[in-house]
């Protein structure tokens, strides 16, 4: 039996899992336009040619497979070779030979792969926890201890495929008969992925009563946890009071909140972070900043962004509530960062510095570094919580001596040598403690297209997939964009949105549209920009982070990699910390009065039409409901007055109808609480919030746009 037939078991579903439906949809255009080639057939592998890239499949299933291309993310390429295979279907001479390491291999089925269930239960346990580390079974555990618990998951066969259908994932997870535990396929985050399939083989093995023994460590470890991490009576004390509080600030009304209630949720801020619940404390500490500038009057905050926050905090408290074991371990967050000191050396080069400010006062710099050895990149944090300190600014943290013994403007020049790195989760860089060597270097030609080929989007198709299967993923917001440029436009001026505009394009003429908006952050920025781009420089890589803006995602770009005009040098270019006057020839006052004066007509002119094509599109869920429903919720908390009007009831049945013709019945219903309860009930109404908020994260549209979809 040729092993190429596991490749005819991928339906459209689960190639639709693995990467997405707009994926698939480009792959089936490049059959259509014949860009599709088998070149080699051999016993090992299959290779194809597949509009200009290579694609190698191999006898472990789509999980294995890979391609030539530079997408981080699963290609359109390797789809296309699956898709096409299953139209020409090959046969080899002699099949693969199977391996004894069932975890990874595929499985030689005496039955054509027909049976995923049975083929599953042959997995040998202890051959799978070398594979998948310590880390995972225990985290594997506690799933499948939480599964059992809730009787959370739910298992099909449809053919030879499996679909197991469990919690932290909503589409099922989909197991091809053939393929071994490597070709099992999920959405889930890769950091999740090898932990969640152990608990669904688990789960499958304990369904059947099939024998597995879980390593006597962990099971010891889970014992003690499940012990130990319970709410005290205490916290539960503590929870029941800031809930109370929450009570108190809406029946008081958002509009007239005072100091006395911002001092005690200081206390409780205080009292959450003795009784280990840091991520509580948090979120006190932030609804504790946001009272005090609505006290002040200040006109950043507004009565929505207080009511957002309490139904969050709402929601986190039930969730403690109703957790134990790891989720309640994960729920209640760490208490500090925790650094560790590492006997070695990183070889580091400049990414990029990025200067941020939140709403809440907290202010700082974070700045990043690419490490060539391992292709990853690592950061550090230099912040303060208010504005208490008058030394910390923009322009004084990039020449002080704050950064390893360093200035930021010198190491981010330069490549270096970092001696005994501090680190913490997530390539987090203790910014004390260390010290460095500067090279006399820093990016090279080699270095930068190496980085260029390995990370990053050349296509801004791929783009769009990735930001549309990170649309609920918090991380998205933390990460760092590479956006490899092909082509780009002038900078023109967005009237209606009230930002610069900076259109780039990649080999294809897809548009992507990376606005920075007229702010105090952001000035600096297009003052930099729109001068960088005057000059003869080539700009090559701009590094940009996500960000939401009302129903928009939006690209904010904060550096830049050119190539110098004369010296043809890659230098790279920090839009939040470098002055207009490094790309100035004739750095004379004339030139400087001219400029701003140029500046200060864009930012006042009501008359310039842009040039690049922005379409406004109104998203009927934004625009009908997540909208209307906060500014009614607002108008209800900030008076304090907690009766519906007759007018409020309308608006909450048109509200109901619309909800009921998009779909949307768990709001609907939970709009219709509202009018049921005279005077309202304060749950109902965080309730409603909080849903908004989780419609409002999913519901975007991005700045990109597509040739081959207009």
């Amino acid at each position: 039996m040729s092993w190429s037939q596991i490749y005819l078991n991928y339906d459209q579903d689960a190639l639709a899992v693995y990467a997405n439906v707009g994926v698939i949809r480009r792959a089936l255009k490049d059959i259509q336009a014949n860009k599709v080639k088998l070149i080699e057939h051999q016993q090992s592998h299959l290779l194809f040619e597949v509009d200009s890239q290579q694609v190698k499949l191999t006898p472990q299933g789509i999980q294995t497979a890979n391609c030539s291309c530079p997408a981080s993310e699963h290609c359109k390429h390797i789809i296309a070779a699956v898709l096409w295979l299953q139209e020409n279907p090959v046969i080899d001479q002699v099949a693969a030979k199977p391996n004894s390491d069932t975890s990874n291999q595929p499985i030689e089925s005496s039955n054509h792969y027909s049976d995923p269930l049975a083929e599953l239960l042959t997995i040998d346990s202890s051959q799978l926890f070398k594979t998948v580390g310590k880390a995972n079974i225990r985290l594997a555990y506690q799933l499948l201890f939480d599964w059992l618990q809730n009787d959370a998951v739910s298992v099909q066969t449809q053919g030879v495929q499996l679909r197991i259908q469990v919690p932290l994932s909503t589409t099922p997870i989909i197991y091809t008969a053939g393929t071994g535990f490597a070709g099992i396929i999920s959405e889930l985050p890769d950091k999740q992925k090898q932990a969640v399939h152990l608990a669904v083989i688990a789960y499958l093995f304990q369904q059947n009563q099939k024998s597995w023994q879980w390593p006597d460590q962990i099971i010891t470890e889970h014992q003690q946890n499940n012990q130990q991490d319970q709410l005290s009576d205490d916290e539960i004390l503590l929870i029941k009071q800031v809930q109370s509080q929450i009570n108190s600030l809406i029946e008081h009304g958002l509009s007239h909140v005072s100091k006395s209630q911002s001092n005690q949720l200081q206390l409780l801020n205080m009292s959450a972070r003795a009784q280990g619940l840091p991520m509580l404390a948090a979120m006190l500490r932030q609804i504790c900043q946001l009272i005090e500038l609505q006290v002040n009057r200040h006109f950043s905050i507004e009565e929505q962004d207080i009511l957002l926050l309490l139904a969050r905090l709402t929601a986190h408290l039930q969730i403690l509530l109703n957790s134990h074991g790891q989720q309640l371990t994960d729920m209640r967050g760490n208490q500090k960062r925790q650094y560790q000191t590492k006997n070695q050396t990183l070889d580091l080069l400049p990414l990029g510095g990025y200067w941020w400010q939140s709403k809440t006062g907290a202010q700082g710099a974070t700045f990043y570094f690419w490490q060539p050895e391992d292709n990853q990149y690592y950061q550090t944090t230099i912040a303060r919580p208010n504005n208490a300190d008058i030394n910390f600014y923009r322009e004084a943290i990039w020449q002080t001596v704050c950064l390893w013994q360093s200035m930021p403007n010198m190491l981010m020049k330069r490549g270096f040598t970092l001696h005994n790195p501090r680190l913490a989760d997530g390539n987090n860089l203790s910014a004390l403690g260390s010290n460095v060597t500067i090279k006399k270097t820093g990016w090279s030609d080699q270095d930068y297209q190496v980085f260029r080929t390995t990370n990053g989007f050349h296509d801004w198709a791929e783009l769009s997939d990735y930001l549309q299967k990170n649309d609920v993923n918090d991380s998205l917001f933390d990460n760092i964009l590479a956006i490899h440029i092909t082509n780009s436009q002038k900078p023109e001026l967005d009237e209606i949105r009230q930002c610069l505009v900076w259109c780039i394009k990649d080999n294809k003429n897809n548009q992507l549209q990376l606005r920075l908006f007229w702010d105090g952050i952001d000035e600096q920025r297009i003052r930099i920009l729109n001068c960088f781009l005057k000059t003869e420089h080539k700009p090559l890589t701009v590094l940009v982070k996500c960000i939401k803006n009302d129903n928009n995602l939006d690209l904010e770009p904060f550096a830049l990699f050119y190539q110098e005009s004369q010296t043809k040098q890659i230098n790279l270019l920090f839009l939040d910390f470098d002055n207009e006057s490094l790309f100035v020839r004739n750095n004379t006052p004339k030139f400087f009065e001219k400029f701003n004066h140029l500046f200060e007509k864009l930012k006042l002119s009501n008359k310039k039409k842009l040039n690049t094509q922005i379409a406004y599109q109104q998203d009927p869920i934004a625009t009908y409901i997540i909208k209307p429903t906060l500014t009614l919720l607002e108008a209800i908390t900030s008076s304090g007055r907690l009766v519906l009007s007759s007018s409020d009831k309308q608006k909450i049945e048109v509200l109901q109808f619309h909800c009921n013709s998009l779909g949307l019945t768990t709001l609907s219903h939970t709009l219709n609480k509202l009018t049921q309860n005279q005077p309202l009930k304060i749950d109902h109404i965080l309730q409603t919030a909080y849903l908004c908020h989780l419609m409002s994260k999913t519901h975007y549209q991005l700045p990109i746009v597509l040739m081959d979809e207009l």
